[in-house]
């Protein structure tokens, strides 16, 4: 009976977490163009309905072994239209910061469930910044 309560308290905590919650994330990755590896650390939350909000701070690592900040970005996204269980319209924006300037974007994704472990998404995405990229 003990080793029951425990397994029923264990698989509700975990079938809860998958759905909706908190989450952190990181990522690194090397860029071979500018010889720099990135460091990123997100922060998220979703909801029960399919919202969700995620902060992400990302480092870069340089040749001489200096660590520099990279950007600072707040994201979050809403579920509008779901006219099937399959089938939702979603849109969505990011703000960001980072040492040359600031930017932005809104995007819609549209995202279509194959099965209960694949979807795809399509997004169309338009960004602006404040600083020249070139």
């Amino acid at each position: 009976m003990k080793s029951l309560n425990t397994l029923v308290i264990l698989t509700s905590v975990i079938s809860t977490s998958v759905f909706a919650g908190a989450y952190v994330e990181n990522r690194e990755a090397y860029n071979l163009a500018s010889d720099q590896m990135e460091f990123m650390l997100r922060v998220g939350y979703n909801s029960d309905m399919g919202a969700g909000i995620m902060l992400t701070n990302t480092y870069t690592l340089q040749r001489d072994d200096e660590l520099k900040h990279g950007y600072n970005e707040i994201e979050g996204w809403y579920p509008l239209f779901k006219p099937t269980d399959k089938l939702t319209i979603q849109p969505g924006g990011l703000i960001n910061d980072k040492s040359i300037g600031s930017g932005g974007a809104v995007y819609l994704d549209v995202n279509y469930k194959f099965t209960p472990w694949f979807n795809l998404t399509v997004r169309n995405r338009y960004n602006h910044n404040n600083y020249s990229s070139t």
